[in-house]
């Protein structure tokens, strides 16, 4: 089986790395890395680094390419890149893809899957994961706590393809959950982090200020955003609103939200189309209130790249 990891930042540097160091030199399963520059130059030279929670692992994948398209036909693809970068990335995949292959993207949002399954000829399956990993520096992905977490599947059903890549992610020590209950676990992780990034940037502020200080305003996204679960048809919970605000408050004080930080670097690019505009458009497309989003949205827009002056 030729498993290619995309995207080798902290998530797929992290999963892709353990694959790696797990089936190097097996006879049975190849992992392929697409990887440029300094980080690609690294892991071709000395292998991918795995730091977590006091162990270091070396992975050594089969291959590592600069570009999509030099992958080859592969079984199972585990899409780690950026959901803004998607639309690029969806072209490139074109020519590689078949019916028979199997895509299990792990980006944060839901709009991947959406697109991914129209798109593309291939087997596309819902996931999400649960880590905070990052590249520490070319060649070294670091994942301080050490949890981790991948949950996939369908909602059709779980297959023995299914079960076999499930199986394959275990004895590589990656903690794999295949549920046909997928599209609430991605729904419900999607309702929490989408509201916590618009509010932590909105606001300028951490977890914990968001949740003492702006109270009714959280309350408001993330009912806003379960609005739209429901009114799609997704199995979330009835009390899905409690209990995303319960984990919420679970997080640490001084915690804030990956698009937060880009915000502050005053990046071009950010998640905000991923954390909002995606929840906007369903909201007009489904006639459901999301006037929260749509306000802070607007400011945010207007600041993104000049967030912070110099």
């Amino acid at each position: 089986m030729n498993i290619g990891i995309i995207g080798l930042g902290g998530v797929g540097g992290f999963y892709g790395g353990l694959l790696a160091h797990h089936f190097e030199g097996d006879a049975q399963v190849a992992i392929h890395f697409v990887a440029r520059g300094a980080h690609g130059a690294k892991i071709k030279g000395t292998g991918l680094t795995v730091q977590s929670k006091g162990t270091t692992v070396v992975g050594k994948p089969t291959q590592v390419v600069e570009r999509i398209q030099d992958l080859g036909e592969m079984d199972v693809i585990l899409l780690c890149t950026k959901e803004y970068d998607l639309d690029e990335v969806i072209i490139d995949l074109k020519a590689i893809v078949s019916k028979n292959t199997i895509i299990l993207p792990l980006l944060n949002g839901v709009e991947a899957f959406e697109k991914l399954d129209q798109q593309l000829e291939a087997e596309v399956w819902q996931g999400c994961t649960y880590m905070v990993s990052r590249l520490k520096e070319p060649g070294v992905i670091d994942n301080p706590s050490g949890r981790q977490k991948i949950v996939f599947g369908r909602t059709e059903g779980v297959t023995d393809r299914m079960l076999q890549v499930d199986t394959l992610l275990k004895v590589a020590g990656i903690q794999s959950i295949c549920t046909q209950e997928i599209a609430r676990e991605v729904w419900e992780k999607y309702i929490l982090v989408s509201s916590s990034a618009v509010a932590t940037a909105y606001y300028n502020c951490s977890f914990g200020v968001v949740m003492r200080d702006h109270p009714t305003a959280i309350h408001a996204l993330v009912s806003e955003a379960a609005s739209i679960a429901k009114a799609k048809d997704i199995a979330v919970g009835a009390d899905v609103v409690e209990v995303v605000m319960q984990r919420l408050q679970a997080i640490p004080f001084d915690s804030t939200t990956s698009m937060h930080s880009d915000f502050i670097s005053n990046k071009e690019k950010t998640e905000l189309e991923v954390m909002a505009g995606y929840l906007i458009r369903e909201g007009v497309r489904l006639q459901t209130d999301v006037q929260t989003y749509q306000k802070m949205y607007a400011v945010l827009k207007d600041k993104q790249g000049k967030y912070t002056v110099e």
